[in-house]
């Protein structure tokens, strides 16, 4: 261990390293710019090679900066690891979830009087978000995200797949059906979510013409999607996890049986310390139980890597 070079040598050319930039990782760090190049210059000295190539405006990784870089990375992220499962938890009663807005309020919402009555000294804190958390410098304790699965740095533990189907009120139906030569005549809306799967792909699909359709509204939230349908705005194309509850009730109709699967899925995500938490084993284990008692087999193959 005494022949290592200086930590915060070390933690000076991993931020200067990821950014490529000496003034980026002095910002990063609180310091100086001519402090970060000092430590540089005293880890180069300390391993008798140069790691980074000092051009006028920018700095580039040398070969032996780059073999070196991911070493740093997971030696950083080892300790980080290893203090942060020795630190109690501040707030064990207190659970924070960033989730999906269409997910939280389409799904979640309606299901967790269930959970409250189970653990009631679990104190749940919802936070509505559609960008990915990084659990950097934050007291979110867990994440529910529809993806690939692939995060960096953290553990995705898989929920569920899903996929889109056609919904529409039911004062727009056929006595609960709905004619391709009807679906020709109304507005389309469609939820262009991040899995990109739309109308486009679901007419293909069915060998039909999308220039005999017309799509009045496109949305990027699906809760957006899923209200206009209830509003009787137009026949939607939306995500199955979300319509199903409204499906149950008589609110909105399925009116065609073909389906597009989606290429994501949920996950559960979080540094992989956060798991072993209580409160978060609690939720996780609810939560996997009350998305089986909710849907059929189907949504929970997993088809990843």
């Amino acid at each position: 261990m005494a022949e290592l070079p200086p930590l915060n040598a070390l933690r000076a050319f991993l931020y200067a390293a990821e950014t490529q930039s000496f003034k980026k990782a002095a910002e990063r760090l609180f310091v100086t710019q001519a402090a970060v190049s000092h430590q540089i210059r005293l880890l180069e000295d300390s391993l008798e090679t140069q790691l980074f190539l000092r051009l006028n405006r920018e700095v580039k990784l040398t070969d032996e900066g780059a073999r070196l870089l991911p070493y740093v990375r997971s030696a950083f992220r080892s300790l980080k690891s290893g203090v942060d499962q020795l630190r109690a938890d501040p707030s064990p009663d207190r659970l924070v979830i960033s989730v999906l807005p269409s997910f939280a309020s389409r799904w979640l919402l309606g299901h967790l009087k269930g959970f409250q009555a189970s653990y009631p000294d679990i104190h749940l804190v919802l936070r509505s978000d559609n960008e990915l958390e990084t659990f950097e410098e934050s007291d979110c304790d867990l994440a529910i995200r529809l993806g690939d699965g692939k995060y960096p740095n953290l553990r995705s533990e898989f929920l569920m797949r899903d996929a889109k189907i056609v919904v529409a009120h039911p004062d727009l139906t056929e006595q609960g059906s709905l004619s391709i030569e009807r679906l020709k005549t109304l507005p389309l809306l469609e939820d262009a979510g991040p899995d990109g799967s739309g109308w486009l792909n679901w007419l293909t699909e069915q060998e039909l013409d999308p220039d005999d359709f017309r799509i009045s509204l496109t949305v990027n939230d699906s809760g957006m999607a899923i209200d206009a349908t209830l509003d009787g705005q137009g026949i939607g194309l939306v995500r199955k996890s979300l319509a199903q509850d409204l499906i149950s009730s008589g609110k909105l109709l399925k009116v065609n049986d073909y389906e597009i699967n989606l290429t994501y899925s949920y996950y559960l995500v979080a540094p992989e310390h956060h798991f072993q938490k209580t409160k978060v084993r609690i939720f996780a284990e609810w939560l996997h139980k009350e998305l089986e008692a909710s849907f059929l087999p189907e949504y929970f193959a997993y088809y990843g890597s």
